[in-house]
């Protein structure tokens, strides 16, 4: 059987980014549910003139889902940092593009009011459901580096509930397949082991010469 691969970090490896991630996926889980839920109304609620106690859940819901998520990035970023996984700085990059564009996209929401407005807060929020599948994609790349089972069952909940959230109409469900999926992602980054770096070997002549006292 082929061995497992190896990390490859990108310089010293650092815990504090797997810390840091795990703390925006904690704060998600408890925000995914009231997202899915009133994140649309948000759009359309605003877009068609609807204010009301709604709309302040649907925006508050917005506001603490857009931040966890920029949060929760950096557990990626840690990925490409500690492993060297190409697939954990792609996601990275590309949620970084999805949040900017699903807050512009609000921002948009508030100026105008407008139809055109609201179709483009839908299309930042698909895009916030591709995310959803990356971050799957990326647990299960490195399953190899972080706890296997947990990880393989984190990536796919990520997958089945971006597919759900991208479809719009079951959004809701996919928010309550990621809270579980936010949850295990956390304790994952929480308990990830951190690649020790080694010192090369000094080499002594086979024969002559004094070996200085260990350690050197």
């Amino acid at each position: 059987m082929p061995a497992p691969p190896q990390p490859r970090p990108r310089g010293t490896p650092n815990r504090t980014l797997f810390m840091a991630g795990a703390v925006g996926n904690f704060i998600a889980a408890g925000t995914s549910i009231p997202f899915a839920v009133f994140a649309l109304f948000f759009a359309f609620g605003f877009g068609f003139g609807i204010f009301g106690f709604f709309s302040v859940i649907a925006l508050t819901a917005v506001v603490l889902m857009a931040t966890a998520l920029v949060i929760q990035l950096i557990g990626f970023y840690g990925f490409w940092k500690n492993y060297g996984s190409h697939m954990g700085i792609a996601t990275f990059l590309f949620g970084l593009v999805a949040i900017g564009v699903f807050l512009g996209a609000m921002a948009l929401v508030f100026v105008s009011r407008d139809f055109l407005s609201a179709i483009a807060y839908v299309a930042g929020y698909v895009l916030l459901g591709v995310m959803f599948i990356l971050d799957g994609v990326a647990f299960l790349v490195n399953r190899h580096f972080v706890l296997p089972g947990a990880s393989i069952a984190t990536g796919v909940l990520f997958i089945i509930a971006g597919g759900f959230v991208c479809s719009l109409l079951f959004a809701p469900v996919g928010g309550l397949v990621a809270m579980p999926a936010f949850i295990i992602g956390g304790i994952i980054l929480v308990n990830a082991p951190i690649p020790v770096l080694y010192a090369p070997q000094q080499e002594y002549p086979p024969t002559g010469g004094a070996r200085p006292p260990f350690p050197p």
